[in-house]
């Protein structure tokens, strides 16, 4: 099977039309490469079809002014990336599910759980007030809050590059910390 190579060079954005026409005549002949690209990745069909659906949506967002070669490899990369995006994503979430649990009030298995969590969200309570101000509030509002590292730089009037640093610095502290007290919980990336 080939595919059609285009290079399209522009000096000006593409009208919202033209870019609305070209997203959907690439949807309908790369759509399916871009779907089997974002599933050997994830290993999970309604995964990869949300991942589909984010590529062309970018693609929309895009102001068209790129010079793309070979649009097959250029969407492959683009669905794969996305791709490892929502891995990434996951994994956080699952490791860093342990010290949320820890911080939330529940239904425990039986008093021996109840007091872990409690000893458990104790430590991580201490652990934070030790930490320095900045960042203290980084880690609050990316793992207690959910907020997103653009988010926390705007509100806090950082890089985004620094708050990185700042919240890698707090979770090597906090897990240093916690091992310190017994505690073996890694911290989320």
């Amino acid at each position: 099977m080939t595919f059609p190579t285009a290079r399209i060079e522009r000096s000006e954005p593409m009208s919202a039309s033209e870019q609305s026409r070209l997203a959907e005549s690439l949807a309908r002949q790369y759509g399916r490469l871009v779907f089997q690209a974002a599933y050997r990745v994830l290993g999970d069909a309604a995964q990869a079809e949300d991942v589909q659906q984010e590529v062309f949506l970018r693609l929309l967002q895009s102001d068209g002014r790129d010079a793309i070669e070979s649009w097959p490899a250029y969407l492959s990369a683009a669905a794969s990336r996305a791709a490892i995006d929502v891995l990434r994503r996951q994994r956080r979430w699952w490791r860093a599910l342990p010290l949320w649990r820890a911080q939330l009030p529940g239904a425990a298995e039986s008093a021996e759980q109840a007091n872990l969590h409690d000893e458990r969200a104790r430590r991580l309570r201490q652990a934070l007030a030790g930490l320095p101000r900045r960042e203290a509030q980084c880690f609050g509002l990316r793992y207690l809050e959910g907020m997103e590292i653009e988010q926390i730089a705007r509100s806090l009037q950082l890089s985004v590059n620094n708050v990185n640093v700042v919240l890698h610095r707090a979770r090597r502290r906090l897990e240093a910390e916690l091992a310190e007290r017994g505690d073996t919980t890694e911290i989320a990336p």
